[in-house]
């Protein structure tokens, strides 16, 4: 019988690829009138790339997004002469807006419903925080790649959770949308998984596809309710 179950955030909860868009425009549109040198230079698409390739030079990165954006301001103000003191004021204006998600519809009633039962807990290789997101009152707590420094599909942030709430792999379940991060990071740390098929992708792992696959959230509470 389950007790905890787990939750991925980005294109699980909500549509992710909207809400970077929306926050590195909140972001360039801030540096295109405190930092127009920059802006001058580069185009949003150009920045994009510059983070990219910051990724592929310093992987460690990875495992903390938030870290990875600030270095990226703090070479550009290198690259352009200029002090870093402006870096956390911008890299909040990122921020915040990362946190201004449009949950897919199912979300609340289903989350709602799983509260009265179960603990629920965020496991996110990303920034979103539930706290900023609106979620809070739904979720038990959050573990982020940047709390264990390894992103999945590393068991750590699976093994963070079931520690922290105190239960066993066989009582827990995780939920998301990607194949090889929560997929295959869950089986990693040996718990059952759901498969979230929001946008219809294709398994293209070399593992066996999920037992247990939705296109929303709903069906989770039929199978929770055959599982107890």
């Amino acid at each position: 019988m389950y007790k905890l179950v787990c939750f991925d955030l980005d294109d699980t909860l909500w549509p992710c690829i909207p809400t970077i868009l929306f926050a590195e425009q909140a972001i360039y549109d801030w540096l295109n009138i405190n930092k127009p040198q920059i802006t001058a230079q580069y185009s949003i698409e150009q920045l994009r790339v510059k983070r990219q390739q910051l990724l592929q030079s310093q992987p460690k990165l990875i495992c903390d997004l938030s870290a990875a954006r600030r270095v990226h301001l703090q070479q550009l103000a290198k690259e352009f002469n200029d002090t870093d003191n402006w870096v956390e004021t911008a890299f909040d204006v990122f921020y915040q807006a990362r946190q201004q998600v449009n949950l897919f519809e199912d979300v609340i009633p289903v989350l709602t419903e799983l509260k009265k039962q179960y603990s629920l807990v965020a496991l996110t290789n990303g920034n979103a925080h539930i706290s900023k997101t609106g979620l809070a009152d739904y979720f038990d707590f959050q573990v982020s790649a940047a709390d264990v420094q390894a992103a999945k599909p590393h068991p750590a942030m699976f093994i963070r959770a079931m520690l922290q709430a105190g239960v066993s792999p066989e009582q827990t379940l995780h939920v998301g949308d990607h194949p090889s991060h929560d997929i295959q990071g869950g089986r990693n740390a040996g718990i059952d998984v759901v498969w979230i098929r929001r946008f219809n992708q294709t398994w293209d792992e070399d593992a066996a596809e999920p037992k247990y696959q939705f296109e929303n959230l709903f069906p989770l509470l039929e199978l929770l309710d055959a599982s107890s």
